[in-house]
């Protein structure tokens, strides 16, 4: 039966084998699994604060683009809000074709305009 290592406060670092080191680091952490429930969940409008937790851009950012108009808003007086699904929509909205897809294209374009003529 294998035992468990004990370390003590003499035992130094360098003498520890992989092994006892993941052991005795296992034993300090944890992991803890993220679930589905601890992700945040937005409410249907929100503010400038909201959308830069969606987004992922500062809120001085989400300010320059309201002022740009280049982000999907509205305003009532000063409050500016924003609706989840068309900041999302605004989030996707520029996908880039990736290399197949580009020469598909340019494979289809060519064959196309042969066969037109």
């Amino acid at each position: 039966m294998e035992t468990k290592f004990q370390p003590t406060n003499e035992t130094p670092l360098a003498a520890l084998t992989i092994g006892q080191f993941k052991e005795l680091l296992g034993d300090m952490v944890k992991p803890q699994p993220i679930s589905q429930s601890e992700q945040k969940v937005f409410p249907e409008t929100f503010g400038k604060k909201e959308c830069s937790e969606l987004t992922g851009y500062a809120v001085n950012t989400i300010n320059k683009m309201i002022c740009e108009k280049a982000i999907p808003f509205y305003k009532r007086n000063a409050k500016v809000l924003f609706r989840r699904e068309e900041i999302e929509a605004w989030l996707l909205a520029n996908r880039v074709q990736t290399v197949e897809e580009f020469i598909g294209e340019k494979e289809n374009q060519l064959t196309n305009g042969r066969s037109s003529r």
